[in-house]
């Protein structure tokens, strides 16, 4: 855990780890550029290169255990602490700034190497702003465990929307098999047959009274006007 608005003179990657990975990428950077021929450019197959030299000599394990002992924040050294931000300050109104960082190395070390001893996997940002945060502390496990308790509401009010949805649809379904199922039985049924043979007939009987109908032959400046009459709904 680290107390707030420290985070710019406590950055163990600033010290021996950024520090080296340039060094290294510049004198490989240097090393590099009377190799190249006249007419050649500096690609990205080159820039490459550089970032692995710097890479694998800047980010060693090394580099960063000493990146942690040089900003005082892993073993825990107040003496190792740059205070000077913190004495000065921004500006001439915050020069006198008083800064107790044994108290705080004392408040804070308990609780830092518990979690070293049981440490607290996070995925994700937790903001420190204001407060010295602890990843296990009640108040922030309670946190956490009503934003669980929140997403397994909202899940559950999702989970009934959906089975909801799922049951209209499920209703529709049914809906049509039984029109369908219905409209079948009426149309094999003994009247529905009879109906229909009834009605042929008919049709049958208003074509042979009407004769022989000539085909349509479109007659210049004619025009046809369509049959207003409502048709008959068929049951």
């Amino acid at each position: 855990m680290f107390p707030s608005h420290l985070s710019h003179i406590l950055q163990a990657l600033d010290k021996d780890p950024l520090l080296k990975t340039k060094a290294y990428a510049r004198i490989s950077l240097r090393a590099m550029l009377p190799t190249l021929p006249r007419i050649s450019k500096f690609n990205l197959t080159n820039l490459m290169k550089v970032i692995k030299q710097g890479a694998f000599h800047g980010l060693s394990s090394v580099n960063v255990v000493n990146g942690f002992k040089k900003t005082g924040t892993w073993p825990i050294c107040p003496s190792e602490v740059n205070v000077g931000p913190l004495v000065l300050g921004k500006g001439a109104r915050n020069g006198a700034r008083t800064v107790d960082l044994e108290l705080l190395a004392t408040r804070l070390g308990p609780e830092a190497r518990r979690d070293m001893r049981q440490p607290q996997v996070a995925f994700g940002s937790v903001s420190t702003r204001g407060l010295a945060l602890e990843a296990t502390a009640p108040a922030v496990l309670a946190a956490f465990a009503e934003l669980d308790a929140e997403a397994a509401r909202k899940q559950a009010a999702k989970a009934t929307v959906q089975a909801a949805k799922a049951a209209k649809e499920a209703a529709v379904v049914e809906l049509n098999a039984r029109l369908v199922a219905e409209a079948a039985a009426r149309r094999s049924s003994p009247q529905f047959q009879q109906r229909k043979r009834s009605l042929q007939a008919r049709a049958a009987r208003a074509r042979a009274a009407a004769g022989e109908v000539a085909p349509y032959t479109c007659v210049g400046r004619a025009v046809v006007e369509p049959d207003t009459r409502r048709k008959r709904q068929r049951g």
